[in-house]
């Protein structure tokens, strides 16, 4: 080892590791245009390091205090500006890095996160002469580590960043080290381009707004997203008018990247697969240094095409399961045949299935069809008004498969809290997926563990099946809750206080999220719980009936196509 060598690794010894999170505070200048401005906060001269530099909102990370980076950030965005979920929402994740900054003998990893203010201020913040800010519509209330903030074009800020390095400037401030990095992590619009970047944004935003779709149909919108970027995305000239296949294979994998991250994550595994196949053929460009733009939308479309035909082929399976396994020993009394199944939710999985089984089969006279409604959406009631609209629809139409021997359908509603009693005599407990863990585990609407373990003590010979398609096997065991907003639960309740039905409202109301240290009111809505693999009968996909053991092998390998198209990111 020579001595510069060993004099680095000495040098690199003794820096202090620190994790941090990097928390950049954005807001909307036009919710119309979807212009973002960013807030950079100058630090004051009491903090240790990079005093009077703008920075985001940063702080260690406490190993006792926080089980995850992000709790970290959402910690310190709370101690530094007073803002809550109440006023901010998490609006992407970054992927982390690390640094060595000698200077002040530290090694830092990075955790970059953005935030949005949930209302949108559409005047630039007041700075006056001593740079300090006079508006204070956005709600920023700064803590001792900064001494005023300010909102910028974050386009502008990497554009100087990028131009003049370490030694850029912005209104006259320097900035931290490597502030760049962290920004673009969660702005890949500047990497992007104009138009792209501006589709990704939107495309987040649909994703994220969409409370109506379910998974598969968001990773397909996904597909499409990234459809319409890679018209804006396209191998630029390079030397000797040869194609720069890296830089454009590295945004169209970063634009992916994001799509999954930062779309929808309760939804992301569909979102994943749906990308990886798409990376995948993708991937043939880049090796073959081919490129035809009208190739490229009609792969793509085929993509989405392919995806739509999942669900005719689950369906057929669970036909083929109802056939086989409910009605193969059923011998009634001349009048026929009656299958009872519960459900609650929306899913178009359960739906299109549902429709088809009473398309094709000649075994059943009955289909009795139990729908929980739902809350606080009423999916459920969603759920009852197309199967009726859309299995009329069919009778009368030219797609009668079963002509005159279509089952007779009768939908009862149930309340959530009726589960018990919806349970009884039931044949078959059919739950969609949103996410199928490595064990097995099932994310789905909130309601469907009560739902399960309701059929389980009341009538244990139903059947308890998921239907869902591969794709929605995601990496690991990771569960997304997705905490909602307080109001789509109220907005019942108000509604009947109104109606002179519910009382004290007004003191729920006034509580909520603002107690004393003595009384605290809080309204939860979160929107997907986990059904272990314990309570689950059978798993029916469009590849056919799945053990566990397929679920954990599908769900190695997209752990595998993770890695291997956004590692190097």
């Amino acid at each position: 080892m020579s001595s510069a060598e060993a004099g680095s690794d000495q040098s690199s010894a003794t820096l202090q590791r620190r994790s941090v999170v990097s928390s950049f505070l954005f807001k909307y200048s036009d919710i119309h245009a979807r212009a973002a401005e960013v807030a950079l906060f100058r630090r004051s001269d009491k903090v240790r390091t990079y005093q009077h530099h703008l920075a985001p909102i940063s702080g260690s990370i406490d190993r006792q205090a926080d089980s995850t980076p992000l709790d970290a950030a959402w910690r310190e965005l709370e101690e530094e500006t007073s803002l809550t979920p109440s006023t901010v929402k998490l609006w992407r994740k970054g992927r982390p890095f690390t640094f060595q900054d000698y200077a002040v003998g530290r090694e830092w990893t990075i955790y970059p996160f953005a935030f949005l203010l949930k209302s949108y201020p559409c005047s630039h913040t007041k700075v006056d002469k001593d740079n300090t800010s006079t508006d204070k519509t956005d709600g920023v209330v700064l803590d001792w580590e900064h001494d005023f903030h300010n909102w910028y074009d974050p386009e502008e800020v990497l554009h100087r960043l990028f131009e003049d390095g370490p030694e850029a400037t912005v209104s006259g401030q320097k900035l931290v080290p490597r502030i760049a990095d962290s920004l673009i992590r969660v702005y890949p619009e500047y990497e992007l381009g104009s138009m792209p970047g501006k589709r990704l944004r939107d495309g987040l935003q649909q994703l994220q707004d969409d409370h109506a779709s379910g998974a598969r149909e968001l990773a397909t919108i996904a597909l499409g997203i990234l459809k319409d970027i890679l018209v804006g995305i396209r191998p630029s000239e390079a030397y000797e008018g040869e194609a720069n296949w890296e830089e454009w294979w590295r945004k169209v994998r970063l634009a992916a990247w994001h799509i999954w991250a930062n779309g929808r994550e309760s939804m992301g595994a569909a979102i994943a697969s749906a990308l990886i196949t798409a990376l995948t053929e993708l991937d043939g460009f880049q090796r073959d240094g081919q490129y035809n733009a009208e190739y490229v939308e009609q792969l793509m479309s085929a993509l989405i095409d392919e995806r739509r035909a999942m669900t005719a082929e689950l369906s057929q399976f669970f036909a083929a399961y109802v056939k086989h396994e409910l009605l193969k020993d059923r011998r009634e009394a001349h009048d026929g045949t009656t299958l009872r199944i519960l459900t609650l939710s929306a899913s178009s999985t359960i739906r299109e299935s549902l429709l088809h089984l009473l398309a094709t089969t000649t075994d059943i006279h009955t289909v009795d069809l139990r729908v929980l409604e739902s809350r606080p959406l009423f999916e459920g009631v969603s759920l009852a008004s197309s199967m009726l609209s859309s299995y009329q629809n069919r009778q009368s139409g030219d797609s009668n498969e079963c002509e005159d021997n279509c089952p007779k359908l009768n939908i009862t509603l149930y309340t959530d809290a009726s589960a018990a009693l919806a349970s009884a005599d039931i044949d078959l407990l059919l739950l969609g997926a949103d996410r199928l863990t490595a064990d097995g585990a099932v994310s789905n609407k909130t309601g469907s563990l009560p739902a399960v373990l309701a059929a389980k003590h009341v009538s244990p010979q139903a059947k308890v099946v998921v239907l869902s398609e591969v794709d929605k096997v995601a990496e690991g065991d990771g569960h997304s809750e997705e905490s909602n907003q307080p109001a789509e639960v109220m907005r019942g309740w108000r509604e009947a206080a109104a109606g002179g039905t519910l009382k004290g409202l007004d003191v729920v109301d006034a509580t909520a999220g603002r107690g004393s240290a003595t009384v605290a009111v809080e309204v939860k809505n979160i929107y997907f719980e986990q059904v272990p693999p314990s309570l689950v009968d059978s798993y029916i996909t469009n590849d056919g009936i799945k053990e566990v053991s397929d679920i954990q092998r599908r769900s190695k390998w997209v752990g595998e196509q993770i890695r291997r198209f956004f590692d190097d990111l």
